[in-house]
């Protein structure tokens, strides 16, 4: 039994419906999401940059507070007065000194982002001076003018120069750099030095206090607002005045790259990141952007401890696409496990549906196959659904054909046998003809012999030779006979082997005398290749007879019918011409329909090439005609080869 595809049909249908379904919202699900996480990274990250200046920027207002709390306080003014009343060598100046060193040590210790504090004089002499927690002594030359002892001089730095410049009040700040220790070749970490004026209390300037901060305080604000696994936090400085500091690290996890000004590496933010987004870093306060060689997510706010747009320092937070986007990676598996689980509830399903269906379907194509077979079962489909209502019709329907075929076997029966005695009609004035001949001469021979008899003049040798040629004639006569009466036998269809010369000759002897009553030549051209054919003699038999009267009618006096018979594959094609008058156009596609004639009334029924051409298809063959006005007729009857079937 042939196996149903609906089964299949139903799963690619569904497939093909589903598959593409859950991957376009496998797709939205997970690009949505994409989308959800790298919002909501770079509003954090934004706020991680917004809230890292806030952090930096509170040290930077931190320090300068303590800066002028320092300057402004007792024990400085105490020195100040101290120094601006009597020499180095007093006593009293020695002893505000050592409470300065003390102060300047507990202002340290509570501030552990200080690094250093001093007191410079007017001419840039360092007087006191607390680095890291240890009090530097005064053991440098003497100054000539207030006889103090100095630690050492910054008398020609710039910064001196700068501060000593400003108002009271203000605040110079320098680079965020790294700072020479005095006397020793190695450089210290990086940090930031605020220096505010000082003044006597006539005025007159006495000098300036300095705290050095440490930079990696700025470093640690930044590090603790994101960890190696989120990414990194570094702090570059936007100088446009100096080309030599624009986009120089100034703090950066990997600390190699710190301060390339300084140390030689020349290494900058223009190195390691796309020029558009270094370009915003210059110019903008703030952004975000998307580092397009990794998919970071970048954002940037610009602060200027200098009140400066050109110059200043700018926080830059680098998230990394692996971590925001990591939960991606999971919510992608667990969409495609759903969306896996989904396709295989959907698969379950569509089988589960066509086996229920398919099951019913396949009885239907049981009993309709038997049906085939056999019209007289029935197909046995127990259900109340379209299928079983379905198994109800066929079988109504069944039952209605059944009745139909039967009654068409009936009516073609007796158009066969009507078209059967048609034909035999034609052939009855030249059939009276073919008897009369042989029947006269059996009268005369036996007059001939009759006389002999009486007279008694009996010659054996002539009575014998009678004889044989009134046993001619009488065999003459039954075979016309014999002929006639199994052309015209009403029989059951039986297929069998035949042989197509045989059943040719036979048809052209049924013919014949129309043939020389209107002195028309057939010509039979014989081919000993052809295969026998499987068909119902008499009724193939009936068909060439059909045909061959209809070329007879159609030719003129003296025309000429050409048969002959070809092997062609599995078929043998039984080929009929004649150069009659031919056919019209507009009648080749109806000359097959019963009672269609061209003939004049009364000469034929129209019903010969439709009996002909139902005969020829029952029994597997076909029938077909070419024909040209004026020129004549080709009606091909290809029929199955034995040992085909």
């Amino acid at each position: 039994m042939k196996r149903l595809n609906i089964g299949p049909r139903a799963l690619l249908t569904t497939l093909l419906v589903v598959v593409p379904t859950l991957l376009v919202l496998s797709v939205v699900l997970v690009r949505s999401t994409g989308a959800i996480l790298r919002e909501n990274a770079t509003r954090q990250v934004r706020d991680l940059a917004t809230k890292s200046v806030h952090g930096v920027d509170e040290l930077l207002k931190r320090s300068q507070q303590t800066l002028l709390t320092v300057a402004d306080g007792p024990t400085v003014t105490e020195v100040l007065d101290a120094v601006d009343a009597a020499d180095g060598s007093s006593p009293g100046l020695e002893a505000s000194l050592g409470r300065l060193e003390a102060t300047f040590l507990h202002v340290q210790k509570l501030d552990p982002t200080i690094q250093a504090i001093r007191l410079i004089d007017e001419d840039g002499n360092v007087i006191v001076k607390v680095r890291e927690g240890a009090v530097f002594r005064r053991q440098g030359a003497t100054v000539s003018a207030r006889q103090l002892p100095v630690i050492t001089s910054i008398r020609g730095r710039d910064f001196f120069r700068a501060t000593m410049a400003l108002e009271r009040g203000k605040v110079w700040i320098s680079n965020l750099e790294r700072g020479q220790v005095e006397g020793e070749p190695e450089w210290c970490p990086g940090m930031v030095r605020f220096s505010t004026p000082i003044f006597f209390r006539s005025g007159a300037r006495a000098g300036m206090v300095i705290i050095n901060v440490w930079g990696r305080a700025v470093g640690q604000i930044l590090e603790r607002l994101i960890s190696e696994a989120e990414g990194s936090a570094f702090l570059t400085e936007r100088n446009v005045r100096s080309p030599e500091r624009n986009g120089i690290y100034l703090f950066n996890p990997g600390r190699c790259c710190e301060f390339g000004d300084q140390t030689g590496t020349r290494a900058s933010v223009f190195d390691h990141f796309p020029a558009t987004i270094t370009d915003a870093w210059m110019k903008e306060d703030a952004g975000i952007h998307t580092n397009p060689r990794t998919g970071d997510i970048l954002a940037h706010v610009f602060l200027s401890p200098y009140g400066l747009t050109d110059r200043g320092w700018v926080v830059v937070i680098d998230a990394r696409r692996d971590f925001f986007m990591g939960p991606l990676s999971t919510i992608r598996t667990r969409i495609v496990l759903l969306a896996a689980v989904a396709l295989a509830a959907v698969v379950i399903a569509a089988l589960f549906i066509t086996r229920s269906v398919t099951g019913p379907i396949r009885q239907v194509i049981d009993g309709t196959r038997r049906l085939r077979q056999d019209l007289s079962t029935r197909i046995t489909v127990r259900s109340g659904d379209e299928l079983g209502y379905l198994a109800d019709e066929i079988n109504r329907m069944a039952a209605a054909l059944q009745e139909n075929l039967e009654h068409k076997a009936r009516v073609e029966q007796q158009i066969r046998s009507a078209e059967k005695l048609a034909s035999i009609g034609e052939m009855a004035a030249g059939l009276a003809h073919e008897l009369r001949t042989p029947l006269s001469n059996i009268r005369a021979l036996t007059s001939l012999a009759r006389k002999s008899l009486d007279s008694g003049e009996i010659d054996s040798a002539d009575l014998q030779a009678d004889l044989g040629d009134i046993a001619e004639q009488t065999d003459k006569c039954s075979n016309i006979l014999t002929g006639l009466l199994d052309f015209a036998r009403r029989q059951n269809p039986q297929l069998g082997p035949h042989d197509v010369h045989e059943l040719i000759d036979k048809s052209l002897s049924l013919v014949r005398l129309r043939l020389e009553k209107k002195e028309v030549a057939a010509v039979f051209l014989r081919n000993d290749s052809v295969p026998s054919v499987t068909v119902d003699g008499p009724l193939m038999q009936q068909v060439f007879v059909n045909l061959l009267l209809n070329a007879i009618d159609a030719v003129r006096p003296a025309g000429r019918i050409e048969i002959s018979a070809e092997s062609a594959g599995d078929r043998v094609r039984v080929r009929i011409a004649d150069d009659g008058v031919g056919i019209a156009p507009e009648h080749l596609p109806k000359i097959f329909n019963p009672f269609f004639t061209t003939k004049e009334v009364g000469k034929g029924t129209g019903l010969g090439l439709s009996v002909s051409y139902g005969i020829v298809t029952s029994q597997g063959g076909s029938i077909e005609v070419e024909s040209t006005p004026g020129a004549g007729s080709v009606f091909t009857v290809a029929l199955i080869a034995e040992g085909i079937r």
